[in-house]
Formats: structure tokens, sequence, C-alpha cells
């Protein structure tokens, strides 16, 4: 039976290359183990060179403090760490560690991806969320925009390599202030569910990076309210009659009714007769949760227009009387505001 070869286990400071020793017709290499030297001897050559390969790896492990451990590497694997190596050595990578840093990540990461999804899955799991709040058509809408643009940019990225930088350059595409503020609120709503906020896919656990969301809006300036004039609310009156839409104009400027609020309004009932929310007894017009939507959960807001002004009583007499829908095409309202005729 062949001797196996002694085992150096302590610290090599000093070691040399096999010399045949011709007389006693051995291999022998000289190890400086613990600041003692070590004489190794084999008859077997290639046995005697290839601990010689092995113990240089463990010095040269020892020299950049990397904890080298006796492995069987064979066939792919043997492969695969040469392979690595010359990667590293082509990107002129230095230190050795460095490959032991790169698998430790590659492992991290293979962890990591078990739970966290895609930007394009998130995006989907986070706009059902959104539906299911019954959130107004317009805001259900900007969050359309929003997700079409999460996978647009980073759909096949996991949701845990985006970094700050690039939220913020995200907010930032616009030069518009609006815009910006717009954009850091909807990814701000993103964010926020990626950290396991009201998510039931996250299963407690954040897939994002803590902190970021790291973008300050600029500081808001207050500007004055735009009152139409009076010659303004005739011209465009004047635009409203020529498309026969006068009942949705008047109606709007005498309640000050915004334009989703109105669209929901009228899906309610499009006309002053039998509307529930029209009381012309008691000169009343109620606008409901249904129709005053907004985001708070802690209040049932609404609000009541009562003592309706008298001309605007005599409005809505005249369109009951006649019958007419108080509803607008959103296409001709658009034109009408932003197209009015200069009064004559």
């Amino acid at each position: 039976m062949a001797r196996e070869l002694k085992q150096i286990t302590g610290n090599i400071t000093k070691l040399n290359e096999p010399t045949y020793a011709a007389k006693r017709g051995v291999w022998v290499m000289m190890v400086k183990e613990n600041n003692s030297w070590v004489a190794i001897n084999s008859r077997d050559e290639a046995k005697i060179k290839d601990y010689y390969k092995q113990l240089q790896a463990k010095q040269t492990a020892t020299d950049v403090n990397v904890k080298l451990q006796a492995t069987t590497l064979d066939g792919q694997w043997l492969k695969a760490a040469e392979f690595s190596v010359g990667v590293f050595q082509q990107n002129k990578v230095d230190d050795p560690t460095q490959m032991l840093t790169a698998v430790q990540s590659h492992i991290e990461l293979q962890k990591e991806i078990q739970y966290v999804p895609k930007v394009f899955e998130a995006a989907d799991l986070f706009y059902a969320k959104q539906v299911k709040r019954q959130l107004s058509p317009h805001t259900l809408s900007d969050y359309v925009r929003l997700v079409k643009l999460l996978k647009l940019m980073w759909g096949d990225r996991y949701v845990s390599t985006l970094t700050s930088t690039e939220i913020k350059n995200f907010i930032e595409e616009s030069p518009v202030v609006g815009t910006q503020r717009a954009r850091y609120i909807y990814i701000k709503t993103f964010i926020n569910f990626c950290s396991g906020k009201m998510n039931p896919y996250s299963e407690g656990r954040s897939w994002v990076k803590q902190g970021l969301l790291q973008w300050e809006a600029p500081k808001h300036e207050l500007n004055e309210v735009s009152v139409y004039s009076y010659d303004e609310i005739i011209s465009l009156l004047k635009a409203a009659k020529e498309y026969n839409e006068v009942p949705y104009f008047i109606f709007r400027l005498f309640s000050m009714t915004r334009y989703f609020e109105m669209e929901r309004f009228c899906e309610i009932h499009d006309k002053v007769t039998d509307h529930p929310l029209i009381n012309l007894e008691a000169k009343r017009i109620t606008f409901s949760q249904e129709v005053y939507k907004k985001r708070s959960r802690n209040e049932h807001r609404g609000r009541f227009y009562n003592n309706l002004h008298p001309t605007f009583l005599l409005w809505l007499n005249y369109f009951k009387e006649n019958n007419l829908s108080i509803s607008c095409n959103t296409k001709i309202a658009r034109n009408v505001v932003v197209h009015p005729k200069p009064a004559s």
C-alpha cells in the first residue's frame, strides 16, 4: 500500500519545489511549517508534485487571508472554477477574496428571488389591489399609466435591485414640477406596497431596499385662485349653446362641481327630473359620498348645497320642465372650455 504523504496543517512560511534525490531514489519537498522545516518524501513524482500545488494554493490563501478547505473538484466544477478565475483575471481583479464575495452575493440573490417578484409582476399585483379599492376612474387611469411606465423601464428587473438614483431619475424625468409631484405620489404608493404595507403577497417581507425613496418635493408655491370674469362666463355659455350643452355648464358654474364629481353625479341620473340627489322643493342638492369621493377612510364625506340661489333654481326648473340632460360628452366639454368664442 502506498504511504500517505505527511499532512501540513500549520502556517506555511516557505515552500521549496520537489527535487529528485538520486542516491535515495525519492522525491523530496521541503516545507517550512510554523517556522520549522519539514521534509516530505515520496517515490511517486506525480503525487508529490500534485501535493506541492495544493500546498502552494494553501500558502497563497493564507497570504490573502482566505480560509482554504480541502475539496475534491473535478469535471464540470473544476472547469467552472477555472473559468471563473479567468473572468476575474480578464477584468483585472487583483484581490482573490473578491471571488468569494461574488459567490456569496450570488447565493444571497438566489435566496432573495425565491420570494421577491420582478417589477412587472409586482406592478400587476399592485394594480389589482388598487382596483379593489374602488377608486375614481381618474385615479385608476393614473395608476394604469404608472404600471405601464414601470414595466417599460424595469419590467424584467427584480424589485429588490431598484436603486434610489433610478427612482429619483424616474420622478424627475419630466421638467414640470407638477408632473414630478404626481409621479412622486404614485411611485411612493407603489414602493410602500413593495415594502409590505397592505400587501398580502409579501408574507411580511419587504421586496425593496429600506429607504429606497429619497426624493424631496420642491417647496409648493400657492397661486391665486383663477375665477371666470363676467365676459368669460358669457363666452363659455355661448360656446356651450352651439353644442346644445348649456344645462351641463350652468349646473357646474352654480354648484362649483368638479369634472369627475359631475360625471359621477350624472351616472346616478342625467336629468333634474327624478334625480335622487336634487330636491327642488327643499332647494337643496346633495353631493353624497358616492359623488364627492375622497381617499380618506376615516370620514364619510359629502356635502350639501342648501338654499339654492334663485337664479340657479330657475334654471333647474327650466331643465326639468323641458326634460333636458345635464350631462355632457367629455370631448365636447373640453372643446367648450378650451375654445370659447369671445363675447360680442
